[in-house]
Protein backbone atom coordinates (compact mmCIF):
# COMPACT_ATOMS: atom_id res chain seq x y z
CA UNK A 1 0.00 0.00 0.00
CA UNK A 2 2.98 2.18 0.65
CA UNK A 3 4.25 1.91 -2.61
CA UNK A 4 1.33 2.22 -4.37
CA UNK A 5 0.54 5.44 -2.94
CA UNK A 6 4.28 7.02 -3.75
CA UNK A 7 3.78 5.94 -7.07
CA UNK A 8 0.39 7.62 -7.32
CA UNK A 9 2.25 10.73 -5.37
CA UNK A 10 5.08 10.80 -8.11
CA UNK A 11 2.49 10.50 -11.02
CA UNK A 12 0.44 13.55 -9.83
CA UNK A 13 3.55 15.93 -8.78
CA UNK A 14 4.98 14.71 -12.93
CA UNK A 15 1.76 14.53 -14.76
CA UNK A 16 2.63 16.79 -18.25
CA UNK A 17 6.45 17.06 -17.38
CA UNK A 18 7.75 13.83 -19.19
CA UNK A 19 11.14 15.43 -18.40
CA UNK A 20 10.88 15.83 -14.21
CA UNK A 21 12.03 12.96 -11.77
CA UNK A 22 12.24 13.11 -8.10
CA UNK A 23 14.17 10.50 -6.46
CA UNK A 24 15.02 9.35 -2.59
CA UNK A 25 18.07 8.04 -1.73
CA UNK A 26 19.63 7.89 2.14
CA UNK A 27 22.30 6.39 4.51
CA UNK A 28 22.48 4.94 7.96
CA UNK A 29 25.12 3.93 10.57
CA UNK A 30 25.03 1.87 13.31
CA UNK A 31 28.24 1.34 16.04
CA UNK A 32 30.34 2.39 18.74
CA UNK A 33 32.59 5.30 19.47
CA UNK A 34 35.31 6.27 21.37
CA UNK A 35 36.58 10.10 23.24
CA UNK A 36 39.66 10.22 25.39
CA UNK A 37 38.36 13.11 26.89
CA UNK A 38 34.65 12.38 27.34
CA UNK A 39 33.62 11.63 31.13
CA UNK A 40 32.51 8.73 29.73
CA UNK A 41 34.57 7.26 27.04
CA UNK A 42 32.39 5.04 24.89
CA UNK A 43 29.30 5.45 23.35
CA UNK A 44 26.73 4.07 20.86
CA UNK A 45 25.79 6.25 17.40
CA UNK A 46 23.63 5.82 15.34
CA UNK A 47 21.57 7.68 12.56
CA UNK A 48 19.49 7.19 9.35
CA UNK A 49 18.80 10.33 6.71
CA UNK A 50 16.76 10.65 3.64
CA UNK A 51 17.83 12.80 0.47
CA UNK A 52 15.53 14.15 -1.51
CA UNK A 53 16.96 14.85 -5.54
CA UNK A 54 14.68 16.73 -7.96
CA UNK A 55 16.03 16.84 -11.52
CA UNK A 56 14.50 18.15 -14.84
CA UNK A 57 15.03 19.26 -18.55
CA UNK A 58 13.49 21.98 -20.54
CA UNK A 59 12.54 20.97 -24.59
CA UNK A 60 15.49 23.08 -25.29
CA UNK A 61 17.58 20.47 -23.20
CA UNK A 62 18.79 23.16 -20.38
CA UNK A 63 18.73 20.62 -17.33
CA UNK A 64 17.55 21.75 -13.80
CA UNK A 65 17.07 20.55 -10.24
CA UNK A 66 17.85 20.61 -6.74
CA UNK A 67 18.73 18.38 -3.84
CA UNK A 68 18.02 18.62 0.07
CA UNK A 69 17.98 16.04 3.34
CA UNK A 70 14.63 15.91 5.01
CA UNK A 71 16.36 16.77 8.10
CA UNK A 72 17.14 20.11 6.56
CA UNK A 73 13.94 20.68 4.99
CA UNK A 74 13.34 24.21 7.08
CA UNK A 75 16.63 25.17 5.83
CA UNK A 76 16.43 24.51 2.28
CA UNK A 77 13.20 26.64 2.13
CA UNK A 78 14.96 29.56 3.39
CA UNK A 79 18.11 29.00 1.18
CA UNK A 80 20.80 28.22 3.87
CA UNK A 81 20.52 23.97 3.39
CA UNK A 82 20.26 22.35 0.11
CA UNK A 83 20.89 23.52 -3.42
CA UNK A 84 19.33 24.57 -6.63
CA UNK A 85 21.05 24.35 -10.25
CA UNK A 86 20.62 25.18 -13.57
CA UNK A 87 23.38 23.62 -16.05
CA UNK A 88 23.76 23.89 -20.02
CA UNK A 89 26.31 24.21 -22.30
CA UNK A 90 27.59 27.43 -20.78
CA UNK A 91 28.06 25.76 -17.88
CA UNK A 92 26.64 24.78 -14.34
CA UNK A 93 24.91 27.85 -12.16
CA UNK A 94 24.33 26.39 -8.52
CA UNK A 95 22.76 28.76 -5.54
CA UNK A 96 22.04 27.44 -1.79
CA UNK A 97 24.46 25.43 0.48
CA UNK A 98 27.13 25.27 -1.91
CA UNK A 99 30.54 25.54 -1.72
CA UNK A 100 32.46 28.46 -2.51
CA UNK A 101 35.04 28.15 -6.06
CA UNK A 102 38.06 27.30 -3.57
CA UNK A 103 36.84 24.83 -1.61
CA UNK A 104 34.70 23.13 -5.03
CA UNK A 105 37.91 22.76 -6.70
CA UNK A 106 40.37 22.19 -4.05
CA UNK A 107 38.27 20.44 -1.74
CA UNK A 108 39.63 18.33 1.36
CA UNK A 109 42.25 15.55 2.66
CA UNK A 110 40.50 12.04 2.71
CA UNK A 111 38.53 11.66 5.95
CA UNK A 112 38.48 8.56 7.66
CA UNK A 113 35.98 6.68 10.22
CA UNK A 114 32.41 5.92 10.45
CA UNK A 115 31.33 9.14 12.54
CA UNK A 116 33.93 11.62 10.33
CA UNK A 117 35.47 11.48 14.13
CA UNK A 118 35.42 15.49 14.32
CA UNK A 119 35.84 16.24 10.46
CA UNK A 120 39.77 17.04 11.46
CA UNK A 121 40.25 16.40 7.27
CA UNK A 122 38.34 19.05 6.45
CA UNK A 123 40.43 22.48 5.49
CA UNK A 124 39.36 25.85 6.98
CA UNK A 125 37.53 27.88 4.40
CA UNK A 126 36.38 31.60 4.28
CA UNK A 127 33.21 30.55 2.61
CA UNK A 128 32.25 27.84 5.37
CA UNK A 129 30.23 30.22 8.15
CA UNK A 130 27.74 32.47 4.88
CA UNK A 131 25.21 30.98 3.50
CA UNK A 132 23.01 30.96 1.05
CA UNK A 133 25.85 31.56 -1.76
CA UNK A 134 25.73 31.35 -5.48
CA UNK A 135 28.60 29.15 -7.42
CA UNK A 136 29.03 29.21 -11.28
CA UNK A 137 31.41 26.60 -12.65
CA UNK A 138 32.41 25.53 -16.40
CA UNK A 139 34.44 22.46 -17.49
CA UNK A 140 36.31 21.27 -20.67
CA UNK A 141 38.39 18.81 -21.37
CA UNK A 142 39.87 18.42 -18.15
CA UNK A 143 39.99 22.27 -17.02
CA UNK A 144 37.57 23.33 -14.73
CA UNK A 145 36.72 27.25 -13.75
CA UNK A 146 34.64 28.17 -10.66
CA UNK A 147 33.54 31.70 -9.81
CA UNK A 148 31.22 32.25 -6.25
CA UNK A 149 29.74 35.12 -4.18
CA UNK A 150 27.92 34.81 -1.08
CA UNK A 151 24.71 36.29 -0.68
CA UNK A 152 25.58 40.40 -0.89
CA UNK A 153 22.72 41.28 1.40
CA UNK A 154 25.06 39.90 4.53
CA UNK A 155 27.47 42.51 5.82
CA UNK A 156 30.86 40.33 5.58
CA UNK A 157 29.87 38.11 2.37
CA UNK A 158 32.75 36.43 0.57
CA UNK A 159 33.81 35.82 -2.90
CA UNK A 160 35.89 33.43 -4.90
CA UNK A 161 37.99 31.95 -8.09
CA UNK A 162 39.43 29.06 -8.58
CA UNK A 163 40.99 26.49 -11.47
CA UNK A 164 41.56 23.45 -11.87
CA UNK A 165 43.32 20.92 -14.05
CA UNK A 166 43.36 16.68 -14.09
CA UNK A 167 45.22 14.84 -16.78
CA UNK A 168 46.26 11.09 -17.05
CA UNK A 169 45.80 10.59 -13.11
CA UNK A 170 47.16 13.33 -12.19
CA UNK A 171 45.00 16.61 -10.67
CA UNK A 172 45.79 19.99 -9.31
CA UNK A 173 44.01 23.44 -8.70
CA UNK A 174 44.06 26.48 -6.77
CA UNK A 175 41.87 28.92 -5.42
CA UNK A 176 41.26 32.46 -3.42
CA UNK A 177 38.86 33.80 -1.60
CA UNK A 178 37.94 37.04 0.29
CA UNK A 179 36.10 38.20 2.35
CA UNK A 180 34.11 42.19 1.48
CA UNK A 181 35.72 43.66 4.44
CA UNK A 182 37.97 41.47 5.78
CA UNK A 183 40.97 38.54 5.30
CA UNK A 184 41.82 36.68 2.12
CA UNK A 185 42.47 33.03 1.81
CA UNK A 186 44.96 31.82 -1.06
CA UNK A 187 44.87 27.92 -1.08
CA UNK A 188 46.00 24.82 -3.61
CA UNK A 189 46.10 21.02 -4.30
CA UNK A 190 48.01 18.72 -6.10
CA UNK A 191 46.94 15.39 -6.70
CA UNK A 192 47.29 12.18 -8.25
CA UNK A 193 45.45 8.39 -8.32
CA UNK A 194 46.90 5.53 -10.01
CA UNK A 195 46.23 1.29 -9.29
CA UNK A 196 43.36 2.21 -7.18
CA UNK A 197 45.66 4.22 -4.62
CA UNK A 198 44.81 8.32 -4.40
CA UNK A 199 47.15 10.96 -2.90
CA UNK A 200 46.64 14.48 -2.21
CA UNK A 201 48.68 17.28 -0.42
CA UNK A 202 46.60 20.78 -0.05
CA UNK A 203 48.25 24.12 1.44
CA UNK A 204 46.59 27.43 2.33
CA UNK A 205 47.65 30.28 3.65
CA UNK A 206 45.86 33.29 5.03
CA UNK A 207 46.36 35.89 7.39
CA UNK A 208 50.24 35.22 7.89
CA UNK A 209 48.80 31.78 8.94
CA UNK A 210 48.99 28.38 6.84
CA UNK A 211 47.37 24.86 7.04
CA UNK A 212 48.76 22.14 4.92
CA UNK A 213 48.19 18.69 5.24
CA UNK A 214 48.58 15.07 3.18
CA UNK A 215 45.92 12.25 2.60
CA UNK A 216 46.40 8.83 1.03
CA UNK A 217 43.74 6.37 0.51
CA UNK A 218 44.35 2.74 -1.29
CA UNK A 219 41.45 0.11 -2.53
CA UNK A 220 42.41 -3.42 -2.53
CA UNK A 221 39.65 -5.75 -4.05
CA UNK A 222 37.03 -4.78 -1.13
CA UNK A 223 39.03 -3.37 0.97
CA UNK A 224 39.89 0.58 1.81
CA UNK A 225 42.77 2.17 3.87
CA UNK A 226 42.88 5.77 4.49
CA UNK A 227 45.64 7.89 6.49
CA UNK A 228 45.83 11.47 6.80
CA UNK A 229 47.31 14.13 7.98
CA UNK A 230 46.67 18.03 8.69
CA UNK A 231 48.15 21.07 10.35
CA UNK A 232 45.68 23.44 10.75
CA UNK A 233 45.57 27.67 10.78
CA UNK A 234 45.66 27.46 15.04
CA UNK A 235 49.22 25.39 14.60
CA UNK A 236 47.23 22.19 15.64
CA UNK A 237 48.28 18.72 13.92
CA UNK A 238 45.52 16.05 13.79
CA UNK A 239 46.54 12.75 11.90
CA UNK A 240 44.09 9.81 11.58
CA UNK A 241 44.19 6.23 10.02
CA UNK A 242 41.32 3.84 8.71
CA UNK A 243 39.73 1.11 6.96
CA UNK A 244 36.28 0.18 5.60
CA UNK A 245 35.20 -3.45 3.71
CA UNK A 246 32.40 -3.46 1.63
CA UNK A 247 29.67 -5.98 2.34
CA UNK A 248 28.09 -5.74 -1.12
CA UNK A 249 24.50 -4.11 -1.29
CA UNK A 250 25.66 -0.56 -0.10
CA UNK A 251 26.43 -2.28 3.50
CA UNK A 252 30.11 -1.71 4.67
CA UNK A 253 31.98 -2.02 7.65
CA UNK A 254 34.09 1.20 8.66
CA UNK A 255 36.37 2.18 11.62
CA UNK A 256 39.06 4.96 12.20
CA UNK A 257 40.56 6.36 15.20
CA UNK A 258 42.26 10.16 14.97
CA UNK A 259 44.14 11.91 17.52
CA UNK A 260 42.85 15.59 17.83
CA UNK A 261 45.59 17.80 18.81
CA UNK A 262 43.40 21.07 19.45
CA UNK A 263 43.96 22.12 23.37
CA UNK A 264 44.89 19.13 25.57
CA UNK A 265 44.25 17.08 22.80
CA UNK A 266 41.95 13.57 22.47
CA UNK A 267 42.05 10.70 20.38
CA UNK A 268 38.85 9.94 18.55
CA UNK A 269 37.89 6.29 17.29
CA UNK A 270 34.38 4.36 16.02
CA UNK A 271 33.68 0.93 14.20
CA UNK A 272 30.34 -0.36 12.96
CA UNK A 273 28.36 -0.51 9.81
CA UNK A 274 27.35 2.13 7.00
CA UNK A 275 24.25 2.08 4.96
CA UNK A 276 23.39 3.55 1.72
CA UNK A 277 19.88 3.22 -0.02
Amino acid sequence: MKKLLLASTALVMTAGYAAADVALSGSARMGIAYDSAAARELSFTSRARVVFTLSGETDGGLAFGGSFRADNAVGANAGTAGSVFVSGTFGRLSMGDVASAAEFIVGDLSGVGLTGLGDLNENTYLGNATRPAARYDYSMDGLTLALSIDNPSNAAFVYSVAVGYEMNGFMGGIGYEKVNSGASHTIGYIGAEFEGVTGKLTYGRSAGANQYGLSISGSFDATTVTAFGRRDFAGATHYGLGASYDLGGGASLVGGIVRNDTGAGSTLADFGLNFSF
